[in-house]
């Protein structure tokens, strides 16, 4: 299985570098610059003639959005996978740090260097964003098989919580990623569960593109 993961394009609160989370809210729409960079993705998509099997999107409307102008030219019905919705950043969302700080210091305190989300009232806490990560990555595999090419619309967060899975890592790596970035992985399904030394078979599982924007160079 060829497994796609596109992040949405650029919206005003990414420009101002305000939280974004699991609520649609205006500032996190995509801004035209946004728009033209799904668009470009889309173009890029039919100038290779790639065509998936399966797509899939977040529910909120950024990454709706940026599935129907990178991907409506495919004719396939965009699947929306609730599991998909950004990891929830409860009293952050849509304020920048300097306002976090200025609102609720203690809580900025204690989230600073810690990165504890059980200090946030409402926001979604760690279990449940692992949780997530990992059922988007065994739906995946239960409902695909090798020939299958599977895209999908999403957000950071979660998109580092699927590429954790992915990578069967305990540890949640910080990726700098750019709007409208293409991370490709080439999973084998047949073999996923193998617990014999075909884990180590490279030829298996592949990282074809990690946080790239070819159709921007």
């Amino acid at each position: 299985m060829r497994l796609i993961l596109i992040r949405h394009g650029e919206t005003t609160a990414n420009l101002e570098m305000r939280w974004s989370g699991s609520k649609d809210l205006d500032i996190t729409n995509l801004t035209l610059q946004g728009k033209r960079q799904a668009e470009q993705l889309g173009r890029w998509f039919k100038d290779r003639r790639f065509q998936p099997t399966n797509v899939y999107s977040s529910p909120q409307i950024r990454a709706k959005a940026t599935a129907n102008l990178a991907g409506g030219h495919w004719g396939l019905p965009i699947v929306e996978l609730n599991d998909l919705r950004e990891t929830g950043a409860g009293i952050f969302e849509g304020k920048t740090w300097s306002e976090i700080e200025e609102e609720y210091p203690s809580q900025a305190d204690l989230f600073r260097d810690s990165r504890d989300w059980s200090h946030i009232p409402g926001a979604e806490q760690e279990d449940g964003r692992r949780r997530r990560g990992k059922d988007i990555l065994l739906s995946a595999l239960k409902n695909h098989n090798n020939m299958d090419i599977v895209v999908m619309f999403a957000h950071q967060g979660i998109i580092q919580q699927i590429i954790a899975a992915i990578l069967q890592s305990p540890k949640l790596w910080s990726i700098p990623m750019k709007n409208t970035a293409v991370f490709e992985f080439s999973i084998d399904t047949e073999f996923w569960e193998e617990e014999s030394r075909v884990r180590l078979n490279p030829t298996l599982w592949k990282i074809t593109r990690f946080n790239e924007q070819p159709h921007l160079t």
